[in-house]
């Protein structure tokens, strides 16, 4: 990093050089006080509109001028300064800017825009110019005015603003983006001024730096200070610079609430810096000038008095000074990997930071490998895997640093190395993953703790398939964490709107779901991580524990492995219990039942009104809920929100918050109220253990007293109406109505056994709310005096609020209401003393916080911030408050994505009958939970004595607070060094307790404790005695009689240290602990084995076998174990019977395969269509059990039986032929022969007849039934005679009474005849 000073070159302003002014950076550094020898290179300087002040290259402006921010896609560095004429006050000076710089030329950049209007220009106080800034349409940020060969030196360009515009323009408005500076050339003097800004901060004794002691606010975001920053503090506040030169500047704010500060030189008083003023704020003046002193190392002191009144404030310093010789330089990355082919640039930075000598050379031992630039950028040459280093060096010094370089062949399908857990990395920074190529971790933790981890897995031009991460076990020594400790699960991303209250903000992916294990595809180009928890027991032995963790994939030939190291240190992890750490994360049950329930798919306004009353708070809605709160009691969690109005919150959320308490107005004007949503929501807690109101254990949170609408809604039996009125905290209707309800709610609670562990609470409300309300829960009391707690979000921390606050049980205080550190210590402290409780919180509009959008890392500093505010812990307004999507897009109107829950639901359709569910983490929630661990080790450290109590807040309190800005309405860190802030400090947080927690462990006695493997020998002898290891199997009473043997012989060596002690117990004792391993009984198992062993597999389908000779085998390895232990032996044997008893014989299908056959020889046509139908089923199934050839014999039975019904049930089609004779011969008489009633009745019969006859499905007895009584009608006719005389039919063989011509009858007696001996043939047939 090259020096901030007069000439501003780096930091917010991100200027762009060009390659040939790469040689100016260290002389525009630094402001010559003498003569000036002038280059003749020359070049450009950009100058952002950020960048302002009265120095050279700044922006100075005059007016009421407004910035806009969060723009890097429009505005060079993503802002950009504005006047509106609405802001002018007539009379007053036109709105300007100047520009002091040096150089041949100037350009200014900016947009032209339809209300913008004419711009005077003047250089060096001369009017030269005017612009006119009018566009019909928005032009993008480009040159909108250029003057150039001007003489090379120092110049002031003004630009005002003309209040007039071209006739098109709709105002007369202005602005500016950034200027370019021209003909820059390189000077070179012996005498320089740096200029140290506030920003450049060191916790050391590093030169050219700011240190602060004491409560100091970092203020950003002003044009008004340098560099847009400011700090400020208050009595007995100081900052300290130590420095090299021969005299020293101050520059601050004049304001009327600042001090006088008191000056101190290498320890010596030196004056005073006021920092007052009578008239307005007045930006960057300098409030003090040291004399001139001696060329060399000084420390400037500027303090704030103990008893003095206001702040102190502080913008930048000018230190004056010779040549400065480096001492050193920091290197950008120490370690690197690259892929053979690519490259990386690693930025060397000269310290101390005003160094006179910059110039860097870069060398590689071994071209062949790497090669390097002047610029430091590392090329990969080699294509196998290689190592060399690269050094960078002071020219013409020995001052050097080196790089180690591994390069790694050409990647074709996927890369993979371990992550930083404090980074939130996405898809867009793909290109910059692939160059990564760490593989090792290393990491320290108590026993109990949890470590985290992560991989993360970019692919290339193709997919991959069944990627998979796995672990090994974790060793040291004979102690082992088990694979089983870890877990390993693939992120899944999700897209959100990144901004607040912004529709137009872009909308991005981020991995924000831990969700599953196991395999997976990848698609090409491709950034997909994985998160890994690694769980230490409890009662791991100590060390250093060494695994690996592999990545695979179809298309990988050789893995990924990576070597894992940790280091378990014999301290146990306390529980927030323990250490008093209270956490309070609100939940919402009514969005978790309406998310799983798929309601608001078509919200109003941007929110759902929709509800589920009849689903809430039954069995399946806390079935939904039931694994959240038992992690939530698990965290720590024991406070409990519950609704006592509806909608608290005045809906902020996209779903309802229903009161859980419904209240009615009666008829005769009294009010009634239901709590049976309120009981089963507070019994669903008890049971999941968040609650032991026998205990006192826990604080039910009732919100709220003052609504955020002061509405109330209630259901009118008289008119029959929900009512809904708002009432003016501390109104006699306000007063009225809250005091029915508290004291029934206090009598409800009495009864329920809630009282003492029940809060009215209130959130964010201002003291004109906030007082009644807490007058009215004291005036409610019981019998002896007593109220209901209460508790409030708020923002009121300072002393004078102390009266109000100290009646309040349990107070929050926002993350950004906390930044006074020292304010909120005697806060904290004051309320403990009382024994309140007191938290901070982070919500929307925080930096740094929880949500989507943040580095992981911010949670883990959130937790560090509570610790140094010395706050009882932390509070969050949202633990499961779900949206619509929460597995797409989870963006929503009022928050920063993410802001309103920790974890994720699973997915609906996973859901069972019985809607139990689990949940999905975050990797900003297992960030949380490792700030919650590590701040309750600190809390543990301070009680173990006074000594590491001074050191662990001497840690916590060095917390550096990053600046946050506003980028499309979310709050995200200002710039790229204050998002790497959040990581520096976690990580110096976490390295700090970790060697303070070896420094306690160092501090125990040198003696040898042996009185625990004493014990453990005297144990195991007397096993010994006992005959305990009688039937003990083999491996256990050899490592029994190795351990014990061991243990004694340490107990013998006086030499022996603790470690080794330690270790033979750890491994007596846990020979000790497996003395129970008895062999098991094999006798049953034997005769099993031997009996079915003679089975034949060909009498069994060829699955069911299978699985008995799975067991069969396994049982004989059982067997032949000498080491298999009874349980062993008894699954054995279990899994055999099962293995036999499914058992399936090959199926007989002779039967079945003969009745097909004989079927499908059967003629169709003989039988009736109806029953021949009724075939086709039976055979169809009879074909597949014959074709399936592990086919059961109870599926053949069934086939077979089937088959046969339908084959009896066939019906052969009847014999017609001689109903059709007889049909014929009755069609053939003539009716004119026979008398009318004789020839009716045989017609009847003939239409009867030839029915049945034209019936396919008629049977063979309709037939003859048809036939017999078409034959008795036949024979019943009555011939008529010429005498009109009526003749019956002459007997058979009587022929004489026929009347001549009429041959009929005779034919057809002839044929009754042959039809009585064929019916009597059949009839016979049947009989038979």
């Amino acid at each position: 990093m090259y020096v901030k000073n007069v000439i501003k070159m780096e930091g917010n302003m991100k200027k762009k050089i060009s390659v040939l002014f790469l040689t100016l950076m260290m002389v525009i550094g630094l402001l010559p006080l003498s003569s000036i020898n002038v280059s003749a290179q020359e070049s450009e300087l950009i100058i952002n509109d950020s960048e302002v002040g009265q120095e050279l290259h700044q922006f100075n402006f005059q007016g009421n001028w407004g910035t806009s921010e969060g723009y890097p896609d429009r505005f060079y560095g993503g802002d950009e300064h504005w006047f509106n004429f609405l802001r002018y006050t007539q009379g007053d000076p036109l709105p300007s800017y100047e520009i002091k710089f040096k150089g041949t030329g100037i350009e200014l950049c900016g947009e032209k825009q339809p209300g913008l209007g004419i711009y005077n220009i003047y250089l060096d106080g001369e009017k030269i110019d005017t612009v006119d800034a009018y566009s019909a349409q928005t032009v993008a940020s480009g040159k909108i005015y250029a003057k150039t060969d001007i003489e090379y030196g120092e110049h002031i360009l003004k630009v005002e603003l003309s209040n007039t515009k071209n006739p098109s323009s709709s105002a007369c408005d202005g602005e500016i983006d950034y200027a370019k500076v021209l003909g820059v050339q390189e000077e070179q003097t012996d005498n320089f001024v740096s200029k140290i800004e506030d920003s450049d901060v060191t916790n050391s004794d590093d030169l050219f730096k700011f240190k602060y002691t004491g409560a100091w606010t970092a203020g950003t975001g002003s044009s008004g200070f340098s560099n847009g920053d400011e700090h400020y503090a208050h009595a007995g506040d100081y900052f300290e610079i130590t420095y090299i030169g021969t005299k020293v500047e101050i520059y601050a704010t004049l304001d009327s609430g600042h001090g006088v500060y008191d000056v101190f030189i290498d320890g010596k008083a030196a004056g005073t810096a006021d920092g007052t003023t009578t008239g307005g704020r007045v930006n960057q003046q300098l409030i003090y000038e040291s004399e001139e002193l001696p060329d060399g190392q000084h420390t400037i002191k500027v303090m704030l008095p103990e008893d003095a009144d206001g702040a102190i404030q502080v913008d930048f310093a000018k230190i004056y000074h010779g040549p400065i010789a480096p001492t050193e330089i920091s290197l950008s990355e120490t370690d690197i990997c690259l892929e053979s082919g690519t490259s990386k640039q690693i930025s060397a930075e000269v310290l101390p930071s005003v160094a006179t000598n910059k110039d860097v050379v870069w060398q590689s031992a071994d071209e062949n490998i790497a090669t390097v630039d002047e610029d430091g950028t590392i090329t990969a040459i080699s294509a196998t895997e290689a190592t060399t280093t690269v050094t960078a060096t002071v020219k013409d010094t020995a001052i050097s640093a080196t790089v180690n370089v591994r390069v790694v062949p050409e990647v074709e399908y996927m890369s993979a190395f371990v992550g930083d857990v404090n980074v939130l990395n996405t898809q867009e920074d793909y290109n910059d993953l692939i160059t990564d190529f760490t593989n090792s971790w290393k990491d320290v933790a108590w026993k109990g703790d949890v470590l985290n981890s992560k991989i993360v897995a970019c692919t290339r031009d193709n997919d991959v398939h069944n990627a998979q991460i796995t672990a090994s076990d974790f060793v040291n020594g004979n102690a082992v964490i088990s694979s089983d400790n870890v877990e390993i699960k693939w992120l899944k991303e999700i897209s959100a709107n990144i901004g607040r209250g912004n529709s137009s903000a872009p909308v991005k992916s981020f991995p924000d779901i831990i969700h599953k294990g196991g395999s997976l595809d990848i698609e090409a180009n491709k950034v997909q991580q994985a998160w890994i928890n690694i769980n230490v027991p409890k009662d791991v032995q100590p060390g250093v524990y060494k695994g690996t963790v592999t990545v695979t994939a179809d298309e990988l030939e050789t893995p990924y492995v990576f070597n894992y190291e940790f280091e378990v240190l014999d301290l146990v992890q306390p529980d927030s219990l323990e250490t008093g750490t209270q956490l309070q994360i609100w939940q919402h049950p009514f969005s978790v039942a309406n998310h799983y329930l798929g309601l608001g798919s078509n919200p109003s306004g941007g929110i759902s009104n929709d509800l589920a009353e009849d689903f809430y708070f039954t069995e399946e809605h806390f079935n939904l809920m039931r694994a959240s709160m038992e992690e939530y009691r698990d965290l720590g969690g024991k406070d409990v929100v519950a609704n006592i109005v509806e909608e608290a919150w005045n809906h902020q959320s996209y779903y309802s918050d229903p009161s859980m308490v419904k209240w009615t107005k009666k008829a005769d004007g009294t009010f009634e109220f239901d709590y049976t949503w309120y009981d089963a929501w507070i019994n669903f807690q008890i049971e999941c253990g968040v609650l032991d109101p026998e205990k006192g254990i826990g604080q039910i949170k009732c919100y709220s007293i003052v609504p955020w609408n002061n509405q109330i809604a209630y259901y009118d039996e008289a008119t029959q109406q929900t009512v809904k009125r708002s009432y003016a905290p501390g109104s006699a209707d306000w007063q009225e109505m809250w005091k029915i309800f508290l004291t029934d709610f206090m009598e409800h609670s009495k009864e329920k056994g809630w009282f003492e562990i029940t809060y009215i609470s209130m959130d964010e409300r201002e003291l004109d709310q906030l007082e009644p309300a807490v007058d009215m829960i004291e005036s409610i009391t019981d019998e002896e005096g007593n109220h209901f707690k209460i508790s409030s979000a708020l923002n009121y921390a300072a002393p004078q609020y102390y009266d109000f606050t100290d009646r309040i049980d349990d107070i929050s205080i926002n993350q950004g209401n906390a930044s006074d550190r020292k304010q909120m210590q005697a806060l904290s402290e004051h309320r403990r003393e009382l024994g309140l409780t007191t938290t901070i919180y982070t919500c929307t509009g925080d930096y740094p916080s929880n949500y989507t959008i943040s580095e992981p890392a911010d949670n883990y500093w959130t937790m560090w911030y509570s610790l140094t505010t010395e706050t009882d812990g932390f509070m969050r307004w949202a633990w499961d408050n779900y949206v619509y999507n929460m597995h797409e897009n989870i963006s929503y109107r009022y928050w920063e994505p993410g802001d309103g829950w920790f974890i994720y639901p699973i997915e609906k359709e996973e859901l069972d009958e019985n809607y139990n569910a689990s949940f999905y983490s975050t990797p900003r929630y297992e960030m949380l939970k490792k700030g919650i661990r590590d701040i309750n080790k600190a809390k543990y450290l301070m009680e173990q004595s006074d000594e590491l109590k001074e050191k662990v807040t001497e840690l916590v309190g060095s917390l550096e607070t990053p600046n946050g800005t506003t980028s499309y309405g979310s709050r995200v860190p200002a710039t790229e060094a204050d998002r790497n802030l959040v990581f520096t400090e976690v990580n110096r947080m976490k390295d700090g307790i970790i060697e303070l927690s070896r420094e306690l462990l160092t501090e125990t006695p040198d003696t040898v404790n042996k009185v625990a493997l004493e014990t453990a020998v005297t144990t195991a002898k007397a096993l010994v005695e006992q005959g305990a290891l009688k039937d003990v199997i083999p491996a256990v009473a050899d490592e029994f009689d190795a351990a014990l043997a061991e243990a004694q012989t340490i107990l013998a060596d006086e030499n022996a240290d603790q470690a080794t002690v330690d270790a033979s117990f750890f491994r007596l004792a846990k020979a000790i602990q497996m003395v129970d391993f008895k062999q098991g009984n094999k006798e049953e198992l034997i005769k099993l084995i031997d009996k079915y062993s003679k089975l034949d597999e060909k009498d069994y389908t060829a699955d069911s076998y299978k699985v008995f000779k799975d067991a069969l085998d396994a049982a004989i390895a059982v067997r032949d174990d000498v080491n298999a232990l009874e349980y062993e032996v008894q699954e054995a044997l279990n899994n055999l019977k099962d293995g036999y008893a499914q058992l399936v014989v090959v199926a007989d299908k002779s039967a079945l395969q003969s009745m097909v056959d004989r079927i499908n020889g059967l003629e169709e046509n003989l039988y009736t269509p109806e029953s021949w139908a009724k075939l086709a089923d039976p055979m169809t199934t009879a074909q597949a059990v014959l074709d399936n050839p592990t086919a059961t014999q109870d599926e053949v039975n069934a086939a077979y039986e089937a088959l046969v019904r339908a084959y009896l049930d066939l019906r052969l089609k009847p014999n017609k032929d001689l109903l059709k004779d007889l049909i014929n011969k009755a069609e053939g008489l003539d009716s004119a022969n026979y008398t009318k009633a004789s020839f009716d009745g045989l017609t009847r019969a003939l239409n009867e007849a030839k029915a049945v006859f034209d019936n396919p499905n008629a049977s063979q007895v309709e037939v003859d039934n048809a036939k017999d009584v078409l034959a008795k009608a036949i024979a019943g006719l009555q011939i008529v005679t010429t005498a009109n005389t009526v003749k019956t039919p002459v007997n058979n063989g009587d022929t004489t009474s026929v009347k001549t011509g009429d041959n009929s009858l005779a034919g057809m007696f002839a044929g009754l005849a042959l039809l009585s001996v064929a019916g009597y043939t059949v009839l016979r047939r049947k009989e038979n």
